[in-house]
């Protein structure tokens, strides 16, 4: 944390609140009649659909936080991972991982999540834009451009929303169109630090009594904050076009047709990796510790194409990190010269990333009785991403790779929802069908080849679930759901040139780089066969609750339910697969494709929900216990990360969520989170992951406390508004590598915001993280590449915003 700062934030808070009070001074007594606070209206009645039916939160026995327009536009949020901060337990990160694009989301609750972006790899929380699941995480890092409202339901959701959905699910919902409303819109501009310039428009327009249209637009803009210095490029840069459109349509009393599509498009330069350290071992310290210690990359450079001498590297080092660690007699060598100052790179440009995604949802509602509705909700999306990352963050070709993936999918879901007596209910069938390519070209010290394949997905389940109010305070609640799914990997996977080839004609036979040039490294032998392997699940994931309504503001709630995630295909592999060599002799065919199974969640849960202070006041709380089985670990004592299936777990926590509005405009927001998970048996050797180790990315702690004053005046209505919150440390890897550990950080937000009397303008001065807290967002690391890569967070931020209503 940069210290100056910190003592500085106080005196910002109480400036701010010292402005509340001049401001305040010329208040006019009718102007405060004429017109309601929003802080109160935050507090309102939020609807959820976390059981697929419309419902109270606070009468909802499941752990939900949920943002309408107002609380998203109180806390100043603008895309999906800014939500972080106010939800407990939920990691939210926009983490390019393998990949070079700024926009790949990464997503765990309570624990439980995937930071992979493969196609053959699932994510372990489920995202819904429109009721549409959106199955892979490039691009899904949503822009809060007319959200209606986020729901993020944290546990695992394998009833209603199913697979997939093991840690839970979050759940966009965009602005509907209003019938027999009024023709209006907004637009907006935005500038701030880093050259900051976004520009946001949306215009609704009713036809008639029966339909409604509505369109928004926005160019998003932004400098990177780390420079290439190869060609100068700014690094973790934006550069964004999105637009939505949505159409309602209401024929009958009984009938509605809700159709919305939406279209991003994001060209920008590589995501803002730095280069943190090098690991200069030949990884000898590996034999005996894996099947088949991988090239060490970073050593076979050094000890060839930059040696100081025949066979003599121009850096190396003991496991201890004894030796050279920089040799500026050596042009050629990867060594500490490229451990840069924070803000520079001296990565090569590979392929900037391009990125295009669009889909289309629509959704029919027939309210064909008083008590029964049909509901039939389909969708189809499609992505289509060029990228590559120099992922040595050097001039030189030691770990290079080019990702390119199409893909699209279709959706379509079936619910019939019925009230009888004591009894609410919802059947319901659900089917999913993704096919495309992931592609991925890789350039290393060693070899150019090619990697990826085609995958073809399908999914298929039946669902239920049904409360029955025992009593006037007693609510049961059971379902369950049946997934059959089929996936299909084919991959495509060959080498494109060797670059040792002849070299074992050179040195003798028993030298360690002769292997290099061994007959399956040669250009043109295929990695993996050329053929399709399928593989299938069925499972039934139950569930069942039990609420108690102590008084008409208490609710206490118990629950059991299960989840699982998919399981899927190795697409990283190298060296090639060869029987006997480089895996067990006697596998053919697509034995030779390697696969992971699936893994399981069952949790439980003690919930408590309630409402005081005559409704001025909101507490909900939750305590819970995990077994996690059958746990897919990215393990990398390969060339590549590999999933695999070694380990078991325990998670347990606890989570609070407060809301008070004492009145007079004051509002105030409380998160406080605690999560313990731990290994209970993991294969270390098969992982090299320490049973002792932390989950990564997981904080045990986290908290939030935000402070908001509203009031009116002869000049408008102002709202002023602080946010501080705090994350424990973190790793960024399942090893625990601490030169990639993100250490424990709090930020500090404010925001002014003035609406015009007449509510057609405001203006919004804010200021994110200001502090300057100084923290690691992510990291990257793998045995071979011998290099570990972050990327920092932006830093201080500044920005004013203009809109106009009309």
């Amino acid at each position: 944390m940069r210290q100056g700062m910190i003592g500085a934030v106080p005196v910002a808070v109480s400036a701010l609140l010292a402005l509340a009070s001049a401001v305040d001074s010329h208040a006019q007594e009718p102007a405060q009649k004429a017109r309601q606070l929003s802080a109160e209206g935050v507090l309102e009645e939020v609807l959820v659909t976390a059981r697929r039916r419309e419902e109270i939160m606070q009468t909802t026995p499941i752990a939900v936080s949920a943002f309408n327009a107002l609380a998203l536009e109180y806390r100043g949020v603008t895309s999906l991972d800014e939500i972080e901060r106010y939800v407990p337990n939920l990691t939210l990160q926009n983490n390019p991982g393998y990949t070079a694009s700024s926009n790949v989301s990464t997503i765990y609750i309570r624990g439980v999540g995937q930071k992979d972006h493969l196609a053959t790899v699932e994510p372990g929380v489920g995202l819904y834009l429109d009721g549409v699941y959106i199955a892979r995480s490039l691009g899904a890092v949503l822009d809060v451009i007319d959200v209606e409202q986020i729901e993020v339901l944290r546990g695992p959701q394998g009833t209603l929303f199913g697979r997939n959905t093991i840690g839970g699910a979050i759940s966009v919902n965009t602005v509907r169109p209003q019938i027999g409303g009024d023709f209006g819109g907004e637009l907006g501009l935005a500038v701030g630090s880093d050259d900051r310039l976004n520009l946001k428009g949306a215009l609704e327009v009713p036809l008639g009594d029966s339909l409604a249209i509505r369109a928004s637009l926005a160019s998003l803009e932004q400098d990177g904050y780390v420079t290439r210095q190869s060609d100068g490029a700014d690094l973790g840069n934006e550069d964004t076009l999105t637009g939505r459109f949505a159409l309602a349509w209401m024929p009958t009393e009984s009938l509605s047709v809700d159709i919305n599509a939406d279209y991003s498009q994001m060209k920008t330069n590589a995501a803002a990796f730095e280069l943190l350290g090098i690991d200069f071992t030949d990884l000898s310290q590996f034999n005996g510790l894996v099947a088949s210690v991988p090239p060490p990359m970073v050593f076979i450079h050094n000890v060839t194409f930059a040696a100081t001498a025949p066979g003599v590297p121009c850096a190396v080092t003991d496991v201890a990190g004894n030796g050279i660690t920089s040799n500026p007699d050596s042009p050629n060598c990867m060594d500490e010269r490229y451990l840069l100052d924070r803000g520079r790179s001296a990565a090569t440009e590979i392929e900037d990333p391009e990125l295009d995604v669009w889909g289309v949802a629509g959704t029919v509602a027939w309210d064909f009785s008083d008590s029964m509705t049909f509901k039939s909700i389909t969708g189809w999306r499609e992505l289509d991403s060029l990228e590559g990352q120099d992922g040595d963050i050097s001039p030189h070709r030691i770990a290079h790779w080019t990702v390119e993936m199409e893909q699209e999918q279709f959706t379509q879901e079936f619910q019939l929802l019925g009230s009888h007596a004591d009894w609410n209910w919802i059947l319901g069938a659900y089917y999913f069908k993704e096919e495309g390519t992931d592609r991925n070209t890789l350039d290393f010290t060693v070899s150019n080849f090619l990697s990826g394949g085609a995958f073809d997905n399908e999914s298929m389940a039946l669902f239920a679930q049904a409360t029955w109010d025992i009593s006037d305070i007693l609510h049961l609640t059971v379902g369950g759901r049946y997934t059959d799914e089929e996936k299909k990997f084919h991959p495509d996977q060959y080498i494109l040139k060797n670059y040792f080839q002849g070299f074992s004609e050179l040195v003798p036979p028993d030298h360690p780089l002769a292997a290099l040039d061994a007959f399956f490294l040669q250009e043109g032998y295929r990695i993996l066969p050329d053929l399709e392997k399928k593989i299938d699940v069925s499972e039934f994931t139950p569930m069942a609750s039990l609420s108690w309504d102590v008084s008409d503001d208490v609710m206490i709630y118990g629950s059991y339910s299960e989840g699982f995630k998919s399981g899927g295909f190795t697409q990283r592999v190298f060296p090639p697969a060869v029987p006997g060599i480089t895996v067990p002799a006697g596998l053919s065919g697509t034995d030779l494709i390697p696969t992971f199974d699936p893994e399981f969640v069952d949790a439980y849960e003690l919930g408590l929900k309630s409402t005081f202070l005559e409704g001025r006041a909101r507490l909900n709380a939750a305590l819970f216990y995990s077994d996690y089985e059958d746990m897919q670990v990215q393990a990398f004592n390969s060339v590549a990360p590999v999933t695999k299936n070694v380990g078991a777990a325990s998670i347990q926590g606890a989570e609070l969520e407060m809301q008070l509005a004492p009145g007079e405009g004051w509002l105030i927001d409380v998160m406080g989170a605690w999560l313990d998970a731990k290994y209970d048996e993991i294969d270390s050797n098969t992982t090299l992951i320490d049973e002792g180790n932390a989950f990564e990315r997981v904080p045990e702690w986290a908290a939030n406390l935000g402070l908001s004053k509203e009031w009116l005046s002869s000049y408008g209505q102002w709202i002023a508004r602080v946010d501080w919150s705090y994350r424990d440390e973190v790793y960024n890897d399942a090893y625990n590598t601490e030169i990639m550990k993100t250490d424990s950080y709090q930020l500090w937000d404010a925001r002014l915001q003035w609406v015009s009397d007449s509510e057609d303008w405001t203006v919004i001065a804010s200021g994110r993280n200001l502090s300057d807290e100084d923290y690691l967002v992510t990291g990257v690391w793998g045995l071979a590449f011998q290099t570990y890569t972050g990327v920092y967070n932006r830093g201080r931020e500044y920005s004013l915003e203009v809109r106009w209503q009309f």
